[in-house]
């Protein structure tokens, strides 16, 4: 039998949802595990929800902690030598995680983690509509995205792959992994709060010497929410993360090369979402505050990376 999973979910006002996540999780078969919930102080009824479900920990926070952080707290409060990372939106179908952990208990040392296949609930007639597989880093653009987001399902991704990482809505990590890409403490960058999170955690894995593998043959259901839904600060937060990631990862002359290029367009389209969105100026604010924290990050991954 594989290692022992925990299964660890951060909560905020998803009391419609999370208990369809939360009752898939715990049928599933093949592998022991622990199923942990995070309520990222929610105002809602998440806390009854998770309550009404047996074999479940719950743990909190008086504030909102972020998604990073309180995946962070939830390693701290786990041991299981495998740590499914997992969002409340979700669904796990029939045998996904029996089947990610039998792939990655037989991966070589050096994959960290492995990915579902992500598909969109149905709707209607028609192939099920791809959510993701697996995140596409896609920096000359500075706009990470999800293989195959949008297109139906029609057997293109059906077949295993190295991909560039696993987006947070479902990935199976393993804990070695996670202990050894940290830095200043931290699995997850805190100072990202949510949002591109799983994009800089991959670059640093790929830097450090890991790998990633998409598992097909796993399949797991995602509703996913868009960062305006949450508010136009938050909104602002998933915006500039994307600068963050860039600064803290990138390498080398050229890497800037394209930044200088993109500057003009970036700097017109936060200008412009700082006049149409209420709210969304506090990026110019986040963008000063957290550059030089990402800045001094990259000087330590480099230190990292040339110590290996």
């Amino acid at each position: 039998m594989p290692p022992a999973v925990a299964i660890c979910l951060v909560a905020f006002n998803n009391e419609n949802v999370i208990g369809e996540a939360l009752d898939a999780a715990l049928a599933q078969e093949g592998v022991a595990f622990g199923v942990h919930v995070w309520d990222n102080a929610g105002r809602d009824g998440t806390v009854d929800v998770v309550g009404r479900r047996e074999g479940v920990t719950l743990h909190s926070s008086d504030v909102n902690l972020g998604f990073c952080a309180a995946n962070n707290q939830l390693i701290e409060r786990t041991d299981e030598p495998f740590i499914l990372f997992l969002n409340p939106d979700t669904r796990l179908l029939p045998g996904c995680l029996a089947t990610l952990a039998a792939a990655l208990e037989t991966a070589p040392r050096d994959v960290a983690a492995v990915a579902p296949k992500l598909l969109q609930p149905a709707r209607g007639e028609g192939p099920a509509i791809i959510d993701s597989a697996g995140i596409v880093l896609a920096k000359e653009n500075l706009s990470p995205y999800d293989r195959g987001q949008g297109e139906p399902d029609r057997g293109q991704f059906d077949a295993p792959a190295e991909i560039f990482g696993p987006t947070f809505a479902c990935a199976l990590w393993r804990r070695e992994a996670v202990e050894a890409l940290r830095l200043d403490g931290q699995f997850l960058d805190e100072s990202f709060f949510a949002y591109y999170e799983d994009v800089d955690i991959a670059w640093r894995a790929q830097r450090l010497g890991r790998r990633f593998l998409y598992v097909p043959g796993a399949t797991c259901l995602h509703r996913r929410g868009h960062p305006h839904a949450w508010g136009h600060t938050l909104a602002a937060r998933a915006f500039v993360n994307r600068y963050l990631l860039l600064i803290a990862n990138e390498t080398g002359r050229d890497g800037y090369g394209y930044l200088w290029r993109l500057l003009p367009r970036e700097a017109a389209r936060l200008i412009w979402k700082s006049v149409k969105f209420k709210g969304f100026g506090i990026a110019w604010r986040m963008l000063a505050q957290d550059w030089r924290y990402a800045w001094a990050k990259r000087r330590r991954l480099r230190a990292l990376e040339t110590a290996r």
